[in-house]
């Protein structure tokens, strides 16, 4: 009987590893792989290409609101790596003043009910104006990006995911480590932001989390060196965001003598 708890813990504790990492702080009941991107996407506003964000994970915001992040570790100066993300908001065709966007990092995951030295976040408001902060460890300081780290554009267009012409946003860093806003590896803390001042709609990731609380952030739980898996998608994502759940009901269950247990391979860090 011993045995068999201690083999039972094993798969709970490797299970979790590979769902959500190392995760110190954040909401881990939602958390996504950094994959490496497929070819570097063009930062108009738009799907420039059908395939062009197929690299990245679709994670769901809310019933109205999608988004995907990725990154290049392929470039040979170790200071200079690219991100970026793609946030879809389905019900927006409006241009208001109060619209936002808003990406927020944990860089080590660290967590707080208050933003933290090292903290970011980037807001983009009324469409036209971008900002970036740093923590404080009460709330949040403006401050100057490095010039050139960050490029973005929005549009009301169609896309693979909507048919219907919506606001997408796509945004691009290209300093990971050596801009003002500096992401280690994971795990990170993330949290992306949509706001549409015409609907009074908010929509994020982690569902329900604040900009100004990293304890309710998401995870980006670990990193993949090659590009996502082809045919992945949103269903995907929400049984992945469930297997721990799963797992733990499953395996604390009772089963057979003659069951055996498959090896499970943790991939190496890079």
């Amino acid at each position: 009987m011993k045995k068999v708890l201690a083999v039972t813990f094993l798969i709970l504790m490797l299970c979790n590893l590979l769902l959500v990492g190392f995760a110190e702080a954040g909401n881990s009941a939602y958390s996504m792989t950094e994959y490496q991107w497929a070819a570097i996407a063009t930062i108009d506003g738009k799907w420039t290409t059908t395939d062009e964000w197929t690299d990245g994970p679709p994670m769901t915001m809310s019933n109205n609101a999608t988004f995907t992040y990725n990154l290049d570790i392929t470039q040979t100066s170790a200071t200079v790596y690219t991100m970026e993300w793609l946030v879809e908001i389905f019900t927006d065709n409006t241009t208001d003043a109060g619209d936002y966007w808003e990406i927020c990092f944990d860089p080590n995951n660290s967590g707080g009910t208050a933003p933290q030295v090292g903290d970011f976040k980037i807001k983009i408001e009324g469409h036209t104006t971008l900002k970036v902060y740093n923590g404080t460890g009460s709330g949040w300081a403006e401050i100057t990006p490095v010039a050139g780290e960050l490029t973005w554009d929005d549009s009301i267009s169609a896309s693979p995911w909507n048919s219907t012409p919506h606001y997408i946003l796509e945004l691009s860093d290209n300093s990971k480590i050596a801009g003002a806003i500096q992401t280690p590896q994971p795990p990170n803390g993330m949290r992306v932001a949509v706001y549409d001042a015409t609907s009074g709609e908010l929509a994020a990731w982690a569902p329900g989390s604040d900009d100004g609380v990293p304890n309710g952030w998401g995870v980006i739980s670990g990193y993949s060196e090659t590009p996502i898996p082809e045919g992945f998608s949103i269903l995907v994502v929400v049984l992945l965001s469930s297997v721990a759940l799963v797992a733990s009901f499953y395996f604390l269950r009772k089963h057979p003598k003659t069951q055996s247990l498959s090896s499970i391979k943790l991939g190496e860090l890079r």
